[in-house]
């Protein structure tokens, strides 16, 4: 597997960075974890096309996690004209809360002709999802949106891969974490605890009980970009928009 970072910043672009968007290469196909609400410009800027996506799988639905969907929708309506399936898959009420989002940026604009098919799936958390045979293990995590939040990890050719959305230190970012050769985790504040997001201080005391080999450290705010010369080089990498990781 193979993750490139489209965008990695948390909902106020802190350190200038574009809301979060990955694009995950698996055997299987060429999935776009979240799409905030300026992630097709990221992904524009990273030379990734909506033609190349196979799917998009969504952890929760904050603006900055899916607010970029009818952008996509609408590029793919009125610029590239192709007739691969939009497939989005995320939590729970994934369909119901896109459809509302489009309905009210672009009003009746799902009643217009076009040339492909809009496919919702959803990840139930507690469960194991095969997308093309590719697991898919939802985790429910504590971040309030509605909708259940979720982590999520993914397994191929013998490679695990976890992603934390968003979350605060709960037993579903530790799941998710679990064993993985690469763990993208959420790490807002450096000291600063909240019931919302994650900081680098927990991460750290807890780093034997998740046991992945590595970290990516995501989403970050001010205070967590101030400290990066903190961090612990030997297990953690800082995201940034633009890098490319081999999982």
């Amino acid at each position: 597997m193979k993750l490139t970072i489209a965008g990695c910043g948390d909902a106020f672009g802190s350190g200038g960075r574009f809301h979060s968007s990955y694009l995950l290469e698996t055997s299987k196909g060429r999935l776009l974890l979240d799409c905030g609400a300026n992630s097709p410009l990221a992904l524009k800027r990273a030379g990734i096309t909506i033609s190349s996506i196979d799917a998009i799988v969504i952890s929760h639905c904050h603006g900055d996690h899916f607010g970029g969907l009818p952008f996509l929708f609408l590029d793919k309506m009125f610029i590239e004209r192709g007739s691969k399936p939009l497939e989005i898959l995320g939590p729970p009420g994934i369909a119901a809360r896109s459809e509302a989002l489009l309905e009210c940026l672009y009003p009746t604009i799902k009643t217009l002709p076009r040339t492909f098919e809009l496919i919702y799936g959803e990840l139930p958390p507690g469960a194991v999802t095969k997308w093309r045979g590719l697991p898919i293990a939802a985790f429910e995590v504590e971040h309030f949106s509605a909708t259940p939040s979720l982590a999520l990890s993914f397994t191929d050719d013998g490679r695990l891969f976890g992603f934390s959305g968003d979350s605060s230190w709960c037993e579903g970012a530790i799941a998710a974490g679990r064993g993985a050769d690469l763990y993208l985790i959420e790490c807002t504040y450096f000291s600063t605890q909240s019931a919302m997001h994650l900081d680098y201080l927990t991460l750290a005391k807890n780093f034997e009980e998740i046991g992945a080999t590595r970290y990516l450290l995501t989403h970050m705010g001010d205070e967590m970009l101030a400290a990066l010369d903190k961090i612990d080089v030997g297990r953690c990498i800082a995201a940034q928009d633009g890098l490319s990781v081999t999982i």
